[in-house]
């Protein structure tokens, strides 16, 4: 969760969200290319230790369309609540 903390906190990360799904465990809205999205999530400590595994797709919108409130993402479990 730290990790996907540090993404927010630098602009990159817009929005992650569980899913209620059987294939995905979650998604994430990362601002900034496929390649380089891969790199960020590829370093999350949970990807490294084999718990996620990361599927790339990319989506392109028109600058400007989508805008998200600010707000800041937990860092642990503990900070949920």
């Amino acid at each position: 969760m730290a990790h996907l903390a540090d993404l927010h906190d630098a602009g990159l990360l817009l929005v992650a969200r569980p899913l209620e799904d059987v294939h995905y465990r979650g998604l994430m809205i990362l601002k900034t290319n496929a390649e380089s999205a891969r790199r960020l999530l590829d370093d999350d400590p949970a990807v490294r230790a084999g718990r996620f595994e990361v599927t790339v797709v990319p989506w392109m919108v028109p600058g400007g369309l989508l805008t998200f409130t600010p707000a800041k993402l937990p860092r642990s479990i503990s900070e949920i609540g």
